[in-house]
Order: structure tokens, then sequence, then C-alpha cells
């Protein structure tokens, strides 16, 4: 079994790499959206094109949830560790 103490280095572990991995998907979210944006205005005009930009634009802002929801398991685990220490 774990000792409290191992369970909070391995909890922050865990908000380490939640805080990263946020990082990286709400950029990923923003390049994906800027690209969308620059697509935009090469297909203007195009039904198909457009489509395409609106799926990628759903895409961008799935990834953007997603950073919110990764970011909140991070608060989660400062919480835990908080209800840990005490």
């Amino acid at each position: 079994m774990l000792s409290i103490e191992e369970i909070i280095r391995e909890v922050s572990s865990i908000k380490v790499t939640s805080e990263e991995l946020a990082t990286m998907v709400g950029a990923a979210s923003q390049a994906l959206s800027h690209n969308a944006s620059s697509i935009g205005v090469l297909v203007k005009g195009s039904r198909s094109g457009q489509e395409a930009v609106a799926s990628v634009n759903i895409a961008a802002k799935s990834l953007g949830d997603a950073a919110v929801s990764i970011k909140a398991l991070s608060r989660t685990c400062d919480d835990c560790v908080a209800n840990l220490a005490k």
C-alpha cells in the first residue's frame, strides 16, 4: 500500500503532466483555428472548402474544450494534495 507521501508525489506528477498537456493541446487548438482561418480565405466561394473549414473549426473548438478539461484536472490534483496533506 502506498504511503500518503507517495500518493502526493504521484498526484503532483499527474498535475505537472496535465499542465504540460493542457498547454500543448491549447496551442494545437489555436494553431488549428489560425490555419482554418487562413484556409478559409483560400477556399472562399467553394462550398466543400467552407465545409472543410467548418469541420476544422469544430475540431479546434473541441481541442480548446479538451484543454480546459485537462486544466481542471490540474486544479483537482491541487485539491487532492491539499486534502491529503491535512
